[in-house]
């Protein structure tokens, strides 16, 4: 049947696509993209702690991936909303890129746990990201029309049955690593990220949840160790080259074009993750022999590291938590951080906040 934007797309095809995906470009992309990702688990594995930087790039990601939504705030703002305020005080889109992290670790957990992911797994995922506007869509009449023109550019199916007889197919190949194809799992990300925003499933955060489950399905297929390669910066640099990619897939099924796409970002962000960590890394060390030249013995405890770069910015309750140590070794903690240069600080509501400027200019740009 020839795609109609007029009437829901209740014939969207199921997984896998009946399109041939031997192509010498795209053969190329992948290996190169892989590469690309092998390089960035070696540099992750140099970490003591691999999970050390997974929190403050996630928040980078979902400043990014917010961007895409037209959600805008930055890494500076967002990392600041963290450590001033509690969950019920934020609000916007700081709140909006805080919720994006959590719902990255949330779907991280699941996948550790159970070793795949349902549809109600999905579903839990983004109501952390849309909590007011949580499930499965239930209003029939929900088209996707262009910010600037509002016309219609795409009517997803319709009706909720039709929409989780779709998710059902997709949590399948999502989880099936040999029974459909044997494609490789670069290939396969690109058609599911197409697949998931074309079942467009939810009322909003659709997107989001979308750019979690690549990650999430790189990690599942060993690609990754940790969700740590995020595609969000990409699709935001590039955005209207990928709507108009996606808009091929539905309206002329050309699926080659998108996929290739996906594989450039993919390869180019894991490219830009290992540099960053390398960075991020380079910078530890740098701290660590500046303390040594202050006769600082401050950062030979890599607890201390670890909160460190954690986040960028800091309180002594937060401190003292992490370190299990009374607020007022805390303090001094942060006096003798002070002493050497490695922090700065401000006042908050008559509390020090206590923030590392070179770490978070890393994470700026």
């Amino acid at each position: 049947m020839t795609y109609n934007k007029n009437i829901p797309y209740n014939d969207l095809p199921p997984l896998p696509p009946n399109v041939n995906f031997d192509d010498v470009e795209l053969l190329k992309l992948i290996n190169k993209a892989n590469n690309s990702i092998f390089e960035l688990k070696g540099v992750i594995n140099i970490l003591p702690n691999k999970f050390i930087l997974l929190s403050p790039l996630s928040v980078k990601e979902g400043v990014a991936s917010s961007g895409v939504e037209n959600i805008n705030t930055t890494v500076a703002e967002a990392l600041k909303a963290d450590i001033l305020y509690k969950e019920s005080e934020l609000s916007g889109a700081e709140k909006e890129v805080l919720n994006y992290r959590k719902a990255i670790f949330q779907g991280f957990r699941i996948y550790k746990e159970k070793g795949f992911i349902t549809t109600n797994d999905i579903v839990k995922i983004q109501s952390i990201l849309e909590p007011n506007k949580k499930g499965i869509r239930t209003i029939p009449d929900v088209k996707i029309r262009n910010s600037r023109t509002n016309k219609v550019v795409y009517f997803p199916p319709a009706g909720k049955e039709i929409i989780l007889d779709k998710l059902k197919n997709f949590e399948q190949y999502f989880n099936d690593q040999t029974g459909f194809d044997d494609l490789d799992p670069l290939v396969r990300v690109a058609i599911m990220h197409y697949q998931f925003e074309a079942i467009h499933p939810f009322l909003d955060g659709n997107g989001r949840t979308g750019r979690i489950l690549m990650v999430l399905y790189l990690t599942m297929t060993k690609r990754l160790d940790v969700p740590t390669l995020f595609i969000s910066k990409y699709i935001l640099d590039t955005r209207d080259k990928y709507y108009k990619l996606l808009a091929e897939i539905t309206e002329d099924n050309n699926w080659l074009k998108f996929v290739k796409y996906i594989v450039k970002g993919i390869d180019l962000q894991a490219k830009e993750t290992a540099k960053k960590i390398l960075e991020i890394q380079n910078l530890i060390e740098q701290q660590k022999h500046l303390a040594v030249s202050k006769k600082s013995k401050i950062l030979d405890n890599y607890r201390m590291i670890e909160y460190l770069f954690s986040t960028p910015f800091y309180t002594q309750e937060k401190l003292s938590k992490f370190l299990s140590v009374h607020r007022n070794t805390a303090a001094r903690y942060f006096k003798e951080l002070d002493r050497i240069g490695l922090i700065e600080k401000f006042k908050h509501k008559n509390e020090n906040i206590y923030y590392n400027k070179k770490f978070l200019d890393l994470l700026s740009y």
